[in-house]
């Protein structure tokens, strides 16, 4: 009988797996769930003792501390920028953090804006723990350009040149 309990044991590992979402995966679902304008589904990405913060030179100001406090805040945040849309432009996962390049537009008396901020979240446990914005800047146009070429096709060392 014990060979087909570590049979079923070793079936159920894929399935463990996949109940942990990886952190992009979290960090994305964040970012939708913003688009959405929608609070509940924010906190359903992150932890109850999650910190918000923004780096400034050589400050980091904690904007919440915990998931109330960043509900109450994101609340407070789109009834004051009621179009906010969100875009990722660069995403980078390493381990359990995730670094992204952030576009926000909005529109302000009939006029569209945007800008573009770095972010950094930590994940564990599925759930977005901490995260951290530096300052809000330009968005760099070429940069968004350069993500809409077509890459070059990648040349065949031993095929002639075809100039």
């Amino acid at each position: 009988m014990k060979p087909y309990l570590l049979a079923a044991s070793i079936a159920l590992l894929p399935l463990s797996a996949l109940a942990d979402p990886s952190a992009t995966q979290v960090v994305k679902g964040f970012i939708d769930a913003y688009n959405q304008h929608s609070v509940e589904q924010m906190l359903t990405h992150v932890s109850d003792d999650v910190r918000w913060m923004h780096i400034s030179g050589s400050k980091i100001e904690v904007e919440t501390s915990d998931k109330a406090q960043f509900g109450a805040a994101m609340t407070d945040y789109f009834e004051t920028l009621t179009g906010a849309q969100a875009s990722i432009i660069e995403l980078i996962e390493s381990s359990h953090f995730v670094s992204t390049v952030e576009r926000v537009t909005w529109e302000n008396d009939g006029e569209q804006l945007s800008q573009c901020s770095i972010g950094n979240f930590r994940v564990q446990d599925g759930k977005i723990a901490e995260f951290w914005y530096l300052p809000a800047h330009a968005c760099d146009e070429q940069l968004e350009a350069v993500q809409d070429v077509e890459p070059e096709p990648e040349l065949d060392p031993n095929q002639p040149s075809q100039q």
